[in-house]
């Protein structure tokens, strides 16, 4: 198949052409060292059928084999899986194709594989984009959405801090913008209560309020940074699929998050009024 030729034609399906068929050598490519493979054709294809309702019958064959390769050796793979499953935790959420417990093992997956995926490099040159922890976040956005359960919501919570908690480079490709939108995902859900959000919050500034002087770690730096985020998009709001994104307890959120922000530096906010 000439996948460069399908994407200059906007991923239109080409006649005689079953998609379903094709699924393997496209789930291959998501690992191609190519970036024009990997990113544009093998991504691009795959998203956009999946968004088109080609794949419905393969839904769960395509979760379940991105879910899989979150434990194969190729990193490129396991990025770009991850991110594919994210499309399809999206596409089911609108569609409703497969119940609970088909899907479940998919988060699960990314619980194991998330906090602890050592290759964290955003780009490389002749590589193009790796971005496993946007990528990551970017799957934990698209569940979240789908979720009316606290434990699991509580999960990817604990996700990010794990995460950060070992990270072991400086990142500064977006990855603290898509955590927070992942963050304000969770947020978003009513089974994610206000004691959830002072309970997460509590061990997340410990990423950067229990450190020793000394040069600040990359997670704590990427902590900041991600709680920075989250606090513009309380405050300048945010969009999913043109509907608004809001937290479901707002007054709790934004003063919990803005606590939290007054233990980075002592000249974050204003002295309290006195009568």
């Amino acid at each position: 198949m000439d996948w460069a030729a399908v994407a200059k034609k906007d991923y239109a399906v080409p006649e005689d052409v079953n998609p379903l068929d094709t699924l393997d050598e496209l789930l291959g490519m998501l690992g191609d060292p190519d970036p024009a493979v990997r990113d544009e054709q093998a991504y691009g294809t795959l998203a956009s059928w999946i968004r088109a309702g080609h794949f419905d019958a393969g839904l769960q064959e395509i979760g379940d084999q991105c879910a899989a390769n979150l434990q194969h050796p190729n990193i490129l793979l396991r990025s770009f899986s991850v991110l594919i499953l994210a499309e399809v935790v999206r596409w089911n959420r609108k569609q409703s194709l497969l119940p609970r417990h088909a899907v479940q093992p998919w988060l699960e997956r990314w619980q194991r594989w998330y906090p602890d995926e050592p290759d964290v490099r955003s780009y490389e040159d002749g590589t193009g984009w790796i971005h496993a922890v946007a990528h990551g976040a970017d799957f934990a956005f698209e569940w979240a959405l789908a979720e009316d359960e606290r434990g699991p919501l509580r999960h990817l919570m604990a996700g990010f801090t794990e995460r950060l908690k070992t990270l072991p480079l400086y990142l500064s490709q977006a990855e603290n913008d898509r955590i927070a939108l992942a963050m304000l995902a969770v947020l978003s859900r009513p089974a994610f209560e206000p004691q959830d959000i002072q309970d997460w919050l509590f061990g997340y500034q410990t990423l950067w309020t229990v450190l020793e002087p000394g040069k600040i770690p990359p997670g704590a730096v990427l902590a900041v940074q991600t709680l920075q985020s989250l606090y513009v998009l309380l405050k300048l709001g945010a969009t999913d699929d043109g509907e608004a994104l809001e937290p479901a307890y707002p007054q709790e959120t934004l003063a919990a998050v803005e606590a939290a922000l007054k233990t980075v530096y002592p000249f974050y906010g204003t002295p309290d009024a006195r009568p």
